[in-house]
């Protein structure tokens, strides 16, 4: 494992700080009592995640707290503002970071927000939305926007628009079956690791090197994007079926992958890295995997693409990675809620946004798994 590097967050300690994080109360003294009732990790973790999202102005941040929190009424103010952008033709959604191409934080990322949270009252003015930048959209001609398309064909699949949405040079039904060729050679890699008991390859390096994994989120964003395009009837039968073959190598990764990860935390402890570093690059890694996990694992039973038996070993090893992430990430990695604050937020944006963006996805996960783990 490669080193995690050091982040001005782990210097920070609690008595250089003025309180106990906002919004988190570890303990609630009893009027009049000595005795204390302890708040459970999972309340302090999802609590941490909406103070941290709501204290930001950012509307990438905003895009993941409403996936994260669909029916909280304290997004009420979030929520209009998104209305208001969306139905505003000339509003232009921003684009996140310095570089504007840094994975999931992309313009596309609110477009697929949006399809999934906002009221259908405002279904036209979204649909407008994507038919414009769909229209502005070729043949991708690099791996690198192969990735950027996910989120824009699955907020189409969602709503639903027509197959034969013009492009550039093509149509929506083309683009997705381009997604679908990327995934099945990307998972060659995956396949060998699986099969041969290969170590991941860095997912910094292009798919022909890192298979799946060099696509945002580890790939997970291409599979929910072909998912829902098989539900919107994007692609026929034979392309559908390499669908869910790949769907299938996704269920055997998730467990297989989940546990790499623990024991790439003890090969970081052997080589001399700090347990705290060791403890806090596995509970993200851990933590972004459940969740898009959960997600994805979810939406298969939804929409009837996999059986309980098919998803029953890595939705198993998903949740039980949920609870201890979050219990790990309360006790042991960041007790006083540092990594979520502001001040990280300011001095170290990019573990900030691990954090809570990773964070997001995992509460996602739970919610859209809970939502359909019961389907027959």
């Amino acid at each position: 494992m490669a080193a995690p590097s050091r982040s001005p967050s782990e210097d920070l300690t609690p008595q250089r700080r003025p309180g106990l994080y906002c919004g988190v109360t570890l303990l609630m003294l009893l009027i009049g009592c000595t005795s204390v009732i302890p708040v459970q990790p999972e309340a302090v973790f999802s609590a941490r995640i909406l103070d941290a999202g709501l204290a930001s102005s950012d509307p990438w941040a905003g895009a993941h707290l409403m996936l994260a929190f669909p029916a909280a009424q304290r997004l009420s103010s979030l929520r209009s503002r998104w209305v208001d952008l969306i139905q505003d033709d000339k509003a232009r959604i921003p684009l996140h970071g310095d570089d504007g191409h840094r994975g999931e934080q992309h313009p596309h990322l609110m477009l697929r927000t949006a399809a999934w949270v906002l009221p259908s009252t405002h279904t036209p003015h979204l649909k407008h939305r994507i038919e414009r930048a769909l229209a502005r959209k070729g043949t991708p001609t690099s791996w690198q926007q192969i990735n950027d398309l996910a989120w824009l064909i699955e907020a189409a699949a969602v709503l639903k628009l027509a197959a034969t949405t013009p492009t550039v040079d093509g149509d929506l039904a083309s683009l997705a079956r381009i997604l679908v060729a990327a995934v099945e050679e990307s998972d060659q890699v995956v396949k060998r690791c699986l099969e041969q008991g290969d170590q991941r390859p860095d997912g910094m390096q292009g798919p022909a090197i890192a298979g799946t994994w060099a696509y945002t989120c580890g790939g997970m964003h291409l599979l929910s994007a072909l998912a829902e395009s098989v539900d919107a009837g994007y692609l026929q039968e034979a392309d559908q079926d390499r669908v869910i073959r790949s769907l299938l190598l996704m269920t055997r990764r998730l467990s297989w992958e989940l546990q790499f990860r623990l024991d790439e935390e003890q090969r970081a402890l052997a080589a001399g890295i700090s347990p705290r570093r060791a403890a806090r690059h596995a509970v993200l890694a851990r933590m972004k995997l459940a969740g898009h996990g959960l997600d994805l694992l979810g939406r298969c039973r939804a929409l009837d693409l996999l059986t309980k038996k098919q998803v029953a070993e890595a939705a198993d090893s998903c949740l039980a990675a949920a609870s201890q992430v979050k219990k790990r990430l309360v006790e042991e990695v960041d007790p006083s809620g540092i990594l979520l604050s502001g001040d990280t937020q300011e001095s170290d944006t990019e573990t900030w946004e691990r954090a809570f963006g990773d964070g997001c996805h995992l509460l996602r996960g739970l919610v859209v798994w809970h939502s359909n783990s019961l389907k027959d």
